[in-house]
């Protein structure tokens, strides 16, 4: 069965990296700048995933994740967790939070 592996990042900008190209800075180094969280969403075979050895798969995702890095930005591996199903969407947050505030007020 197919699955999806949710790997939450640490998503980084790096602030050397100017209009006019690298270097902004003028000192060769990189300034990497925390800007947030990403998910990578990657699918796999419920039984690779199940039986594999943690270590193993951390690694394997950490290799995948250095293929999206680059001079500019980069992305750090946080954790990761199986996505078994789609997630159930439930409505009506919105309206509930204004509800709720006004009662607050």
């Amino acid at each position: 069965m197919l699955v999806n592996l949710l790997v939450n990042c640490q998503y980084f900008e790096n602030y050397n990296v100017g209009l006019d190209g690298f270097n902004t800075y003028g000192d060769g180094k990189p300034h990497w700048k925390p800007k947030g969280g990403y998910t990578f969403k990657m699918p796999v075979d419920s039984d690779t995933i199940f039986y594999a050895e943690s270590e193993v798969v951390e690694s394997a995702i950490k290799k995948l994740l250095e293929n999206h890095n680059s001079v500019a930005s980069k992305f750090k591996y946080i954790d990761h967790e199986v996505q078994w199903e789609e997630p159930t969407i439930v409505e009506g947050l919105e309206e509930e939070i204004v509800k709720l505030h006004q009662l607050v007020s």
